[in-house]
């Protein structure tokens, strides 16, 4: 009897013992399959890819030329020969009657810039403050100050409402008169213009440098 007690307990406690083994296995799969969802977080990492492609997108830009002007210096014009940067949508002419004058014209649609070099008179521009003055004058009511790259200061100057500017310069007595040292410069605009052009004539102005 006690023989085969002894024989039993033996193969209860291999049961028990093979029993904790397979619990043991099954729960260790489980924790391997859990794990394998790691892969999700590639699916993630995907996701964002696309926005910083976006982010990086730089917008292109209209390429610009250059453009010479001026009357030779053999003509005793005391006007700069210049150069000037507009993009390629502006087209330009130049005329002369005679071999001391030149008239570029620079057009963009209804737009136009005229830069005039010829033995002329000058004016004094006057702006809204200044005194009248005894001599050739032109008043006007409004302006924009600019700068050339030959650090030149100009004013657009016109009236509200107007659809025609002269650029004035600034002298070593701080008022300001007209022709420019690159000549008489003109505006014309066409009815209900668009500001965004006008801005892009004051940048062509700007770039304005003696070569």
């Amino acid at each position: 009897m006690d023989r085969f007690f002894s024989v039993f307990g033996k193969l209860a406690l291999a049961l028990i013992i093979l029993g904790l083994v397979a619990f043991a296995s099954f729960n260790l799969g489980k924790t391997k399959t859990g794990n394998n969802r790691v892969i999700d977080y590639s699916e993630i990492v995907t996701n964002q890819t696309p926005t910083a492609q976006v982010s990086e997108t730089a917008p292109s830009e209209t390429p610009k030329k250059t453009i010479l002007g001026g009357v030779d210096k053999s003509a005793g014009l005391a006007f700069f020969q210049y150069s000037l940067k507009t993009s390629i949508e502006w087209n330009e002419t130049s005329e002369a009657q005679t071999s001391a004058d030149e008239t570029l014209i620079l057009k963009k649609g209804g737009y136009e810039i005229s830069i005039f070099q010829a033995a002329t008179g000058g004016a004094v521009c006057l702006y809204p403050g200044d005194p009248d003055f005894e001599g050739p004058s032109s008043r006007y009511g409004i302006f924009k100050d600019l700068q050339t790259n030959d650090n030149l200061a100009l004013r657009r100057s016109g009236d509200a409402g107007d659809t025609n500017y002269t650029v004035c310069q600034k002298n070593s007595e701080g008022d300001y008169g007209a022709p420019t040292s690159y000549g008489h410069i003109s505006l014309k605009l066409p009815a209900g213009f668009d500001p965004k052009t006008l801005t892009e004539i004051d940048e062509i102005l700007s770039s304005l440098q003696k070569r």
